[in-house]
């Protein structure tokens, strides 16, 4: 029998998986776009879309002062208007925009690497 450390944090968000219409975290099923930080969730963000997204939307995410925020854009790759992404990177933060498979896959890799990184995540079948 192998056994290893656990150093993963009990109250820390981690995404266990994904699909069209949810992600699944340790304990939890969620149905809606959302905002997820190591220590922090943010259900039913940005319910009226993609295209709607605009620099008050990423303010609170900002307010946390994170390394870098990924935002995953649902199945396919949508890059947002140049004013959005001057007003995250203009507070010398990172910001990446993939699809959402990606950013949920880069979100965990970066929590393991103990990287402070939220992730702004769209259902990919929004």
């Amino acid at each position: 029998m192998k056994i290893e450390l656990d150093t993963e944090n009990a109250n820390s968000y981690k995404i266990i998986s994904y699909t069209d219409d949810s992600f699944r975290l340790k304990d939890q099923l969620i149905n809606t776009n959302l905002v997820i930080s190591k220590e922090r969730l943010i259900e039913n963000w940005l319910e009226d879309g993609l295209h709607n997204l605009a620099t008050h939307h990423l303010d609170i995410v900002i307010e946390w002062q994170p390394e870098i925020i990924l935002l995953g854009t649902g199945k396919t790759l949508n890059f947002p208007g140049q004013e959005l992404i001057s007003h995250v990177t203009t507070k010398n933060i990172g910001f990446e925009i993939m699809d959402t498979g990606a950013a949920c896959r880069s979100y965990n890799l970066l929590i393991d690497e103990g990287r402070d990184v939220v992730a702004c995540l769209i259902l990919p079948t929004n």
